[in-house]
């Protein structure tokens, strides 16, 4: 599959039952992009996720299990659950690069309702 502009990236605690995510502080002149891609074997088809975008600084949820919330132009991916959450990788230097890297049997599903990444968020 394509990469997809991100527009928003959003982050939860794994076990936060909510529905807020919190707005990660995008860079706004780095590329920020999802790519969803599959790779078909004996035992199935695994689906890889991969974000990768750069941040004005480092958020403290990056380094606990979480929930992430990835808005793209024209739909909504949820990244992670309770019991599988993402795991990001952090690089810093002077923006801090994030990648999230996730293996599912499924590939994820668009969400296509308004997700609230931000309290000033329509």
């Amino acid at each position: 599959m394509q990469q997809k502009f991100i527009a928003r990236l959003g982050i939860k605690a794994h076990n936060d039952r909510s529905d807020f995510f919190h707005e990660l502080p995008l860079s706004t002149v780095n590329k920020r992009t999802i790519e969803i891609s599959s790779k078909r074997d004996a035992n199935g088809t695994l689906w890889t996720t991969k974000v990768t975008a750069s941040l004005r600084h480092d958020v403290a949820l990056l380094h606990k299990p979480c929930i992430i919330g990835v808005r793209c132009r024209d739909r909504f991916y949820i990244l992670g659950t309770e019991d599988l959450p993402c795991h990001p990788t952090i690089k810093e230097g002077d923006l801090v690069d994030l990648t999230i890297e996730l293996k599912t049997k499924y590939p994820p599903k668009p969400i296509n309702k308004v997700l609230s990444i931000a309290p000033d968020c329509v």
